[in-house]
């Protein structure tokens, strides 16, 4: 009987020190998700690291030239069909920047929701234009006889010793040519934001032209209905860019 309250202290000791692991996996958890949410804030969906920068990292320093030349090649297909693609997407959504123009009674709304939309339409040419320069520009590199190695000229900087590796030399990419390679997606990210961002003021516009008193109006409906539904889908996209992200290791 005597030992029951070392027991009993055992016990708490050991609910404590679950408590504290508990803690701290959760801890560690919310750290994870915060350090997600500020990498895709921060490039994640123009220039992600893990498959962009490590990428190009893993091509530049293969040890076979065989190997090497193989990853460029990869690297350049895929590179084209992304721009392809951005090719095609960018267009459509210009063609939807320009038809806002037509929309009724647009004329008499504040000059500001047509700048923000006209921006859109800039954006949206720069991308068309960035993706089919880039596309000219890997087709003339590949067609030269050494087109495979002035592709990587394109990407690295210089040698460069790293703290991971022990101060070993290696070719780091260009941190600017890497979001140079990405500009045609930030073109189009930045048009598709235009767009949304001027239906939003759009759909309040109405709304805060008669604040001086709050009417639960047809148009305050349609104001916070479309609030409701473009918040509820950013959230999800960004949920989804962050359940996709992956950790490429670079060797």
């Amino acid at each position: 009987m005597a030992d029951a309250p070392l027991l009993g202290g055992a016990n708490d000791a050991t609910r404590s020190t679950g408590s504290r692991l508990s803690n701290a996996r959760n801890v560690d958890s919310h750290a994870g998700k915060l350090r997600s949410v500020f990498k895709i804030l921060r490039g994640g969906l123009i220039a992600p690291a893990d498959t962009t920068y490590a990428t190009i990292m893993i091509l530049l320093n293969c040890d076979s030239a065989e190997e090497r030349d193989k990853l460029t090649m990869q690297w350049r297909d895929h590179k084209l069909n992304e721009l392809s693609f951005i090719g095609v997407v960018s267009p459509l959504t210009a063609v939807c920047l320009v038809s806002t123009g037509s929309w009724p009674e647009i004329s008499a709304k504040p000059w500001y929701i047509r700048a923000i939309w006209y921006c859109g339409i800039i954006f949206a040419l720069f991308s068309v234009l960035t993706a089919a320069q880039q596309s000219l520009r890997l087709h003339r590199l590949s067609a030269h006889r050494e087109g495979l190695h002035y592709i990587r000229l394109c990407l690295v900087r210089d040698r460069k010793r790293l703290d991971s590796e022990e101060g070993q030399l290696k070719l780091v990419p260009r941190p600017f040519q890497v979001w140079s390679w990405q500009s045609s997606m930030m073109f189009l990210i930045m048009a598709v934001c235009c767009l949304l961002f001027g239906m939003l003021v759009l759909v309040w516009s109405s709304v805060w032209e008669g604040m001086k008193e709050v009417v639960w109006d047809d148009d305050a409906k349609l104001a916070i209905t479309f609030t409701a539904v473009l918040l509820a889908s950013i959230a999800y996209f960004f949920a989804t860019q962050i359940s996709l992200m992956v950790g490429v290791e670079v060797e």
